[in-house]
């Protein structure tokens, strides 16, 4: 039995080290290819959509810019209003702080920022940096793992930060805290706006 056991540790290591590796936030381990099975694509929780991604495209077409937008039926559009964009970004395998900041960064918005989602001040998503439909704003981004951004999009003008902060912010251990400079980071950004 003994023998047995000692066979075993050296898989259950190495499986181990895959899934922390998996869900590191750590710039110097890139997320793997982008993969997405029906299964996934019908579980995706449903989030609000922004007209335009960063640097004013199109997420479905990938062309346009904000100052340079036509409709279908070819009549220019106003370019995007001011507003800030927060993107919660996570890959296929999920540690249970990645599904924390996930879950914190959800009741933060839901509780103290519904009137700036509702007047188009904010716009909030969640994606799948690995999904294919995403790939596009993963590299406008750029993503390498569960990270939290906030672009604060003024005259047509990004400005991304990678909140990088958050793995230091003690979201399982800590909510409150965590919730505070969550808070705190998106309220300084709508502050910015004119």
């Amino acid at each position: 039995m003994v023998n047995s056991f000692k066979s075993l540790i050296p898989p259950l290591l190495l499986a181990g080290i895959i899934l922390l590796a998996g869900c590191s936030g750590s710039p110097s381990n890139p997320a793997p290819p982008p993969v997405q099975t029906p299964v996934q694509a019908a579980n995706q929780p449903a989030v609000q959509q922004p007209a335009q991604s960063p640097s004013g495209q199109n997420p479905a077409s990938g062309a346009g810019t904000a100052d340079n937008v036509t409709t279908v039926a070819g009549q220019p559009q106003s370019p995007q209003p001011n507003r800030v964009d927060v993107i919660y970004f996570h890959v296929n395998q999920r540690c249970v702080t990645c599904l924390c900041f996930e879950e914190r960064v959800n009741h933060v918005i839901e509780a103290y920022f519904g009137d700036d989602i509702n007047n188009g001040r904010l716009t909030y998503r969640v994606l799948n940096a690995q999904q294919q439909q995403n790939a596009g704003i993963a590299k406008t981004y750029g993503v390498v793992g569960s990270q939290l951004f906030i672009n604060t999009v003024v005259n047509g003008k990004d400005s991304i930060k990678d909140i990088q902060d958050i793995w230091k912010w003690n979201c399982r251990y800590n909510a409150p805290s965590f919730d505070l400079k969550v808070r705190s980071v998106i309220d300084y950004s709508l502050k910015g706006l004119k």
